[in-house]
């Protein structure tokens, strides 16, 4: 119902995710999201087959991790074939090779101290990458973040509204007119300030979010569902 609403307005669903274009091509189809759409945490911003990129390719990220192998424990999907990349992340074998085709960014399972991930943050930064913490994985990419390519996206008068629970997610809520932390399973708090907040968890969160921001901005509801 709030998507048929939104696309009745004519207000666009731009999806701003972590995973690869692969992956989010297969989603998207079964959602029929023609809209431009970011991946790999900004890395890059897909229009039709027209793309602007943030980060640098997943082969420079490669040859910068080269020199910093014999210091650090860790193990990346380039190390591994899908097979274990299905353990890691209990996807099945072609959401494996999905989320495999990456071209801005390296997953790392880090198998060293938490004092040595710190030294290899900074290591990291030096060589003009970045790193991302999320979930299992500690994320390797060139300098961009969920919130640099939504100045690209931005136009005059038109607010945009960006929604997200975890950590990679704080630079696109900061980024928007409107941030909203959906609230995360478990005991995980997002630390984010002047940002609303749902009660509600996932893709029930998210709905009882737009609802609201839909009703205050005055949306109609769509005639679809009026009947």
């Amino acid at each position: 119902p709030v998507l048929d609403r939104m696309d009745e307005a004519g207000i666009p669903l731009i999806v701003n995710t972590s995973k690869t274009r692969a992956e989010w091509l297969a989603l998207r189809g079964e959602l029929g999201n023609l809209e431009p759409y970011i991946i790999e945490n900004g890395s890059a911003i897909y229009d039709g087959e027209e793309v602007q990129t943030f980060g640098v390719s997943r082969v420079e990220i490669l040859e910068s991790l080269k020199s910093l192998r014999p210091k650090f424990k860790f193990k990346g999907y380039s190390d591994v074939g899908v097979p274990e990349i299905m353990q890691w992340t209990g996807l099945e074998r072609q959401s494996a090779e999905r989320s495999a085709d990456r071209h801005f960014s390296e997953p790392l399972v880090w198998q060293d101290s938490l004092e040595k991930e710190e030294e290899f943050c900074e290591l990291v930064k030096e060589r003009g990458l970045t790193t991302l913490r999320g979930g299992r994985f500690l994320h390797v990419l060139g300098q961009t973040d969920k919130g640099k390519p939504l100045e690209h996206l931005r136009k005059e008068n038109v607010a945009i509204i960006s929604l997200g629970d975890r950590p990679n997610d704080l630079a696109m809520l900061e980024a928007a007119d409107i941030g909203v932390v959906i609230k995360a399973p478990g005991d995980y708090i997002l630390e984010a300030v002047d940002m609303l907040r749902s009660t509600e968890t996932g893709p029930r969160g998210w709905a009882e979010m737009m609802t609201q921001i839909l009703d205050q901005f005055q949306i109609p509801y769509s005639t679809i569902n009026n009947g």
